[in-house]
């Protein structure tokens, strides 16, 4: 494994020469609508690769080894953990300049990449592209419950906002489990190994709460980090409890936000969410 550092200066020259954009400072989740271009900027880095990709750095992944074997990557151009478009969690594309330069071919690609805050152009324009390039092999997995239940499932588990499973329709309690590198997916009714799982809606305090660093094998559930052993104890005291609480707190906090969001100009209201949270998305 290799890790470049780069500046957000150098980061931005990067784009602006991918794109020929006039490109200011990328910060936060701006950085995801650049994705489709990370071929063409970072071409000197992938000199010898076969393929590029990107993912979410809210996730941990499994054992990616036994699901992309060269039986499977040899007869693709482009693979994402969704079945009916590109996801920014995990996304593979084959690096050649066909596809390195596809993202041109993306409806107002320009204007969504200028805009101040985040468009989803990884997912939604660059999806609709990959739609309209009947020449490109763009490898699909299953849904969702057909790849769990088939036990070796080409999809991640992704924990929303109010601890549902996304994508997954009427979606129950579940657990992922780590073993020995693999992520292990397990309700009530199926079992099965998965790409990663995704925190996307695990990244408050109070899904700290049951964690225990001493855990031998990290669990997730929809209450957060560490907690029961056992799917059927999520409905259970103190699981459900515990969970009901969140969600008062994920509640309050939306409303919170949502009034501070009509009342403030952008530039407080990102200042105030900075001073409350520590950080800020964009």
């Amino acid at each position: 494994m290799r890790l470049y550092e780069l500046t957000s200066g150098e980061l931005s020259s990067r784009f602006g020469k991918a794109t020929g954009l006039t490109v200011g400072i990328i910060s936060g989740h701006k950085l995801c609508d650049f994705r489709p271009f990370f071929g063409l900027a970072f071409a000197d880095l992938l000199a010898g690769y076969e393929f590029w990709g990107f993912c979410d750095i809210d996730l941990v992944l499994g054992d990616l080894s036994k699901f992309l074997t060269s039986d499977f990557l040899n007869p693709m151009d482009v693979f994402s953990a969704h079945d009916q478009q590109i996801v920014g969690h995990f996304t593979i594309i084959r690096n050649c300049d066909r596809l390195n330069r596809l993202a041109f071919e993306m409806k107002g690609w320009q204007q969504a990449c200028l805009l101040p805050s985040t468009a989803m152009v990884e997912e939604k324009n660059f999806s609709g592209a990959l739609d309209e390039a009947p020449d490109v092999r763009w490898i699909k997995p299953n849904s969702l419950f057909e790849e769990l239940a088939s036990g070796c499932c080409r999809q991640g588990i992704t924990f929303g906002f109010r601890g549902e499973i996304a994508y997954l329709a009427g979606s129950r309690p579940a657990l992922v489990e780590e073993r020995d590198g693999r992520m292990i997916y397990i309700d009530e009714a199926m079992k099965a190994e998965v790409l990663y799982v995704h925190f996307m809606g695990l990244k408050h305090w109070w899904h700290w709460i049951a964690y225990r660093a001493i855990d031998s094998h990290p669990r997730f559930s929809r209450v957060g980090y560490g907690g029961p052993t056992r799917v059927d104890s999520l409905t259970k005291f103190p699981w459900r409890q515990l969970w009901v609480f969140q969600m008062w707190l994920v509640k309050g906090k939306s409303w919170f936000g949502g009034v501070l969001r009509q009342i403030l100009p952008q530039g407080a209201f990102l200042s105030v969410r900075r001073i409350i949270l520590g950080r800020s998305r964009y």
